[in-house]
């Protein structure tokens, strides 16, 4: 070994730097085993190669397996649905808010659909006339009754439930409402946005009464004890002291001034309706379905006892779904 400066190096290192051609060849002949990598790299890359492709056909092949196997529900045709349901926030025990909470059938139902469908709902209650516009003028789900403002085109659920509407007016008039003829004369107070048809709407358009139009319960109730209406059309829901007391806020004495009457005015109906697109036909034709079997089960009238501690008015909202009507484009003013 020779030394340049510091390091040490083979004797013939400096001849070749000097030039010498038999040093120069020695420093560029190649090690042996860089010969044979040279023959070998190129079957070496090969099996690399056919590797990785078996590798990745396995991966592929036990995914399918998987997704095979997976009981869970698929969602639509891989659609990331992502929906914002609207809701009237009075109408019990459809939807409504207490204490700052969403709550209500219809809640209940499309939050287990939901959880069933793997599908992320998000859900807003508003006066129902905002609801209403809102839902017709983004693309947005509204779940409740109809209303007579425009809307653009919209896919129908079949029909989840009835909500009648029934009359509340002061005790001490002795006033008898058992149809709509009854409101002859009458000044009432309704929900802004809420659709009157048959009978009720034939006799409003004729001026038989005229209907002064609030966004609260809590209003309306206020201008009948002030005597500034004669009679207030509630749903079916707030037929019950306990529900004007606990969802309404009125107090004992407000809601023994009142007389509640029992027999509907007028019934609508409860349906859930989606923006118009082919992947929501399709979560639409799921839901029907899903309806169909908490019907069939009895699971819906379990439900709806939750609410409503009248049996004769669960019967009454319910009575009038057992048979379901087909799903629908829906673009009525």
């Amino acid at each position: 070994m020779a030394r340049i400066g510091k390091v040490r190096a083979p004797v013939w290192l400096p001849l070749a730097l000097a030039g010498d051609a038999e040093m120069k060849n020695r420093v560029n002949r190649k090690p042996p085993f860089l010969s044979a990598w040279t023959v070998i790299l190129p079957d070496l890359r090969c099996m690399v190669f056919t590797g990785l492709v078996m590798l990745v056909s396995l991966a592929g092949a036990s995914g399918s397996l998987a997704k095979a196997a997976d009981p869970r529900p698929d969602p639509v045709n891989a659609y990331d649905l992502n929906l914002t349901i609207l809701a009237d926030q009075e109408a019990y025990p459809q939807s409504y808010q207490l204490d700052g909470h969403v709550r209500g059938v219809l809640y209940d139902l499309l939050q287990d659909f939901s959880k069933r469908q793997q599908i992320d709902m998000t859900f807003r209650y508003l006066p129902l006339k905002r609801a209403l516009e809102d839902s017709q003028n983004n693309p947005v789900g509204f779940i409740g009754i109809s209303g007579n403002t425009a809307s653009t085109p919209a896919i129908l659920s079949d029909v989840i439930s009835t909500t009648s509407l029934h009359a509340i007016t002061l005790d001490h008039r002795n006033l008898a409402i058992r149809r709509p003829a009854d409101l002859d004369g009458l000044q009432v107070s309704m929900a802004r946005g809420l659709q009157l048809h048959d009978q009720l709407a034939r006799f409003h358009d004729e001026g038989r009464f005229d209907v002064t139009y609030v966004n609260s319960i809590r209003q309306s109730i206020a201008l009948l004890l002030a005597g500034r209406v004669d009679a207030v059309l509630i749903y079916c829901g707030y037929a019950q002291k306990a529900s004007l007391k606990q969802i309404a806020g009125l107090t004992d004495d407000e809601i023994a001034a009142l007389s509640i009457h029992r027999t509907p005015l007028m019934k609508t109906l409860n349906r859930l309706a989606l923006p118009t697109s082919p992947a929501n036909a399709r979560l639409m034709h799921r839901f029907n379905s899903y309806l169909a079997k908490q019907r069939s089960s009895g699971a819906l009238a379990t439900l709806y006892a939750q609410y409503l501690v009248d049996e004769n008015t669960i019967e009454m909202v319910l009575g009038d779904t057992l048979t379901s009507s087909g799903t629908g484009i829906s673009n009525s003013k």
